[in-house]
């Protein structure tokens, strides 16, 4: 068993992301690490801190559909697996290792679901045994024909022949288990068309508050004039 080498971690893993994104990733650390991590005597290695890494998370580069956005709780969890939670420093290899842990990678039970639903236009939760024939045989194509009516026949089939596809995706699943390591394409290639990822929440800006300015104390009356010499009696 290969020996986890905490500031080579991408040493045994290829990471998820796309090289596309690699690069970016790469551009951005390079434009902003300094040289401040001295490892065994030798030269300084280019790092950012834990700050900055919160700082990258918040450009919002990746959608949530596919990159899951860690609370400060999670950063810190991963920080110490690296054994940055003191030094609160990450080289480029650790960057890259701790993003790369946040990847959402597609599931096709999800994605079959998703299927099922642009078919159930009147989002009556079951659909015709023909329908669903279609989309088992070719979305993923995973099952052939024969294979799906067999597992139609334990399905919930109602009288009318309609089938509850949630319940028919969980005996897909049950009698394929080897389904789940499936890798698949996502069913909205753009993100934003998913129906099953709620919008990103607006925050809006509140107006800088305006400073009240104290009211200042009334001026005291003027001090009356005094005579410094007794007057002479009459």
């Amino acid at each position: 068993m290969a020996i986890f080498d905490v500031f080579n971690p991408l040493q045994n893993i290829t990471p998820k992301f796309i090289e596309e994104q690699i690069n970016e990733i790469v551009e951005w650390f390079d434009a902003n690490s300094k040289p401040l991590l001295v490892i065994k005597d030798g030269d300084p290695i280019n790092v950012i801190t834990i700050e900055q890494l919160i700082d990258f998370l918040k450009l919002r580069k990746f959608h949530r559909r596919s990159f899951h956005y860690p609370s400060y709780a999670e950063i810190m969890n991963e920080a110490e697996k690296l054994k940055a939670g003191v030094t609160r420093m990450l080289t480029k290899e650790q960057f890259i290792y701790i993003l790369d842990k946040w990847i959402v990678e597609t599931n096709l039970k999800h994605e079959l679901g998703l299927a099922f639903k642009i078919f159930d236009t009147e989002k009556r939760n079951f659909l015709e045994i023909d329908e669903i024939r279609t989309i088992v045989t070719t979305y993923g194509d995973i099952f052939n024909e024969a294979a799906t009516l067999e597992l139609l026949r334990d399905a919930n089939v109602r009288g009318d022949g309609n089938v509850f596809y949630e319940d028919f995706i969980e005996s897909l699943f049950s009698v394929a288990p080897e389904m789940n390591n499936i890798k698949t394409e996502y069913l909205y290639e753009n993100p934003d068309e998913d129906p099953s990822i709620p919008p990103e929440p607006v925050v809006e800006e509140k107006p800088p508050a305006q400073k009240v300015l104290p009211t200042p104390p009334p001026s005291a009356p003027p001090p009356q004039p005094t005579s410094s010499k007794k007057e002479k009696k009459k």
